[in-house]
């Protein structure tokens, strides 16, 4: 299924059957940015790939890309989006070893431990999780092996940001190998309005 941002504006693709322990209207929606849109952001011998969950909470970003499939989250909504999560970091760990390219956030130890530790690092997966949750954090970015493969996440947005190597034939496979058990839509947006930014990486999880 694919649709367009004027397509959903004149009617949202309909809720699909899932399995019923999983969040009732919980689907997939993807699309790769064209060559141009990325430019600066992926290497020549990678295409960028975008990746995210639906409904989402209401945001302007979202809404100034065209996105218009919005709803509030609940516990099963969010156990399902990190379960994608891990599912697409597993599935870039093949492309080789990871190497985080962003400042890696720490734990903020309680004041009465401070004399005695420092923060330790968060998880690859709370590293990325995170920047998606609160938008005051720094953006996530590691890279996978040398083939060009990498993931970005930040500005308080669910949206995975991937780097996949070759000329994008192969996104439509890489979303249904992450997406199971969940429905997915091709979806095309005006993506300047959520591209990934550049702030400076710095910041403590409390």
């Amino acid at each position: 299924m694919t649709v367009s941002a004027r397509d959903m504006a004149q009617s949202p693709p309909p809720n699909l059957q899932i399995d019923q322990d999983m969040p009732a209207t919980f689907q997939i929606h993807w699309g790769v940015v064209p060559p141009n849109e990325a430019a600066g952001l992926v290497s020549e011998r990678a295409r960028l790939l975008a990746i995210w969950p639906a409904p989402v909470n209401l945001d302007l970003c979202f809404e100034a890309a065209g996105f218009i499939l919005f709803g509030d989250a609940d516990e099963d909504w969010d156990r399902a989006a990190e379960g994608l999560l891990h599912r697409v970091i597993a599935r870039l760990g093949r492309f080789g070893g990871v190497r985080l390219s962003s400042k890696p956030l720490h734990d903020s130890p309680p004041w009465y431990l401070r004399p005695f530790r420092v923060g330790w690092e968060l998880t690859l997966h709370e590293q990325a999780l995170l920047p998606m949750q609160w938008d005051s954090l720094p953006a996530f970015h590691a890279r996978f092996g040398d083939d060009g493969a990498a993931l970005r996440t930040g500005d308080g947005h669910f949206l995975l940001w991937i780097d996949l190597p070759g000329d994008g034939t192969e996104a439509g496979a890489f979303v249904r190998e992450v997406a199971v058990p969940w429905p997915i839509c091709e979806t095309r947006l005006r993506w300047q309005a959520l591209l990934p930014g550049g702030r400076a990486p710095t910041g403590t999880v409390s």
